[in-house]
């Protein structure tokens, strides 16, 4: 069972993590760290990185806002590559 809880300051999400800033209810310390896309809006365990705590975050998850964003970048990304490779054969 998790000693503490690690609030998540702020979050950034790439295409392939989450990166979150996390405050430690033990010891107060902020630390960063990464974690797979697919662990989004889960609740997880691990040790704090400065006091060794064991603890449990809730990840965020996307905003349907965000999803859509994210998705139509991924589709440009796809049209550009598709239109090069066209080009280059």
């Amino acid at each position: 069972m998790a000693d503490a809880n690690f609030r998540v300051q702020s979050h950034k999400f790439t295409q392939d993590n989450i990166q979150a800033t996390l405050v430690c209810s033990k010891c107060d310390e902020i630390f960063s760290k990464e974690f797979l896309l697919d662990l989004e809006g889960q609740t997880i365990e691990f040790r704090c990185p400065v006091c060794g705590v064991s603890g449990e975050a809730d990840l965020p998850y996307k905003t349907a806002e965000e999803r859509e964003e994210f998705d139509d970048d991924l589709d440009e990304v796809e049209e550009d590559t598709f239109d090069e490779f066209e080009e280059d054969y």
